[in-house]
């Protein structure tokens, strides 16, 4: 299936300034060489730990933020070029934020936020017409029409990321991308809110990038999963493949700390040590390295390459394979120890 987004080793940095005349003394190292694509009509997860890049890489590909090197194709057009203008393709591709309370302008009623989207991409013609549509997309996303002249103060945080929703479908785009749209909602709500998205997305034949750090909820709502950590990617396979034979010691802690949902079964711990290092001073080598229990000199030294075997790829000088073996058991008799 034809790819709809290419992303080609992408780097956003940003400058860090001192001194009076604000010499440049270092890079924020955001995002650092990343490459994927998105296919037409799938849920493409991102997962990683807060500060691992993944907004910042929304935020690029949207051209909100300007990138410092490499290519973003969409559809075929690549979005870094110069003479290439994002603005025409907003239409095309939108993003829903992860605050429903900061992405609403709190002056405007709920119909003049869709009136004004509309006026800007010339949708809809007269007042009749404008009203329309913007009670049926209301309706798509389980709103009625009273809900249409009320400020965003008087919704509950559901409503409000409905209401974004709403925004982002009434210029009819092909591609999303949700950057967390459920983390600030109540758990009885992102349930509602996810089976939304998922009725939507079949409904508009929508193209979805997926970002969370809520390992269930990609799980459920993604085809592929990539895994990113301090800026780059370091596995990407298919959703069954990473939860059920994850390859790189990251996706494996991240993935054993996922809850299982019986009280009655009592499943192992298995903590990750350490912190995320800074994206300031990155360490050489591979940057899991000072969490890793199986770093060597090599991984020290050498940076490892996304490698892809038989779909799945990692980023990894071992392909490990953590449901039995050697490396399993070892993490279980360290586990005991520490206990």
């Amino acid at each position: 299936m034809k790819d709809i987004l290419v992303v080609e080793d992408l780097k956003t940095w940003f400058p860090i300034k001192s001194g009076i005349i604000q010499r440049t003394v270092g890079y924020v190292r955001a995002v650092d060489g990343v490459s994927f694509g998105v296919r037409r009509g799938e849920t493409f997860g991102l997962v990683g730990e807060s500060g691992s890049g993944k907004t910042t890489l929304a935020r690029t590909i949207m051209r909100l933020v300007k990138p410092t090197a490499g290519k973003i194709f969409f559809d075929g057009v690549d979005l870094t070029e110069r003479k290439s203008k994002p603005a025409k393709l907003r239409r095309r591709m939108q993003i829903i934020f992860q605050d429903p309370y900061a992405s609403l302008d709190p002056r405007q009623i709920v119909y003049s936020m869709l009136k004004e989207t509309m006026k800007i991409h010339r949708i809809a013609s007269g007042r009749s017409d404008v009203h329309k549509k913007a009670l049926e997309l209301l309706e798509n996303v389980g709103l009625s029409e009273e809900h249409l002249y009320r400020f965003p103060h008087e919704f509950s945080g559901g409503q409000r990321q409905r209401i974004a929703v709403a925004r982002a479908l009434i210029v009819n785009p092909e591609f999303l991308i949700l950057d967390e749209p459920t983390s600030f909602l109540d758990v009885s709500v992102q349930a509602s809110v996810l089976n939304l998205l998922n009725d939507l997305q079949k409904a508009f034949a929508l193209t979805y990038l997926f970002i969370s750090h809520n390992l269930a909820v990609v799980h459920h709502m993604s085809d592929r999963v990539a895994v990113m950590y301090l800026g780059k990617l370091v596995e990407m396979a298919d959703r069954d493949a990473i939860y059920n034979s994850p390859r790189h010691p990251y996706t494996f802690y991240l993935m054993a700390a996922i809850p299982v949902p019986n009280p009655e079964i009592k499943k192992e711990e298995v903590l990750l040590t350490g912190d995320v290092p800074s994206p300031v001073n990155i360490p050489p080598g591979c940057r899991f390295h000072p969490r890793c229990p199986y770093a060597t000199g090599r991984c020290e030294q050498e940076e490892p390459p996304l490698v892809e075997n038989d779909g799945h790829w990692v980023a990894c000088h071992y392909d490990i394979d953590f449901n039995g073996g050697v490396r399993s058991s070892r993490i279980k008799r360290r586990k005991r120890r520490r206990v």
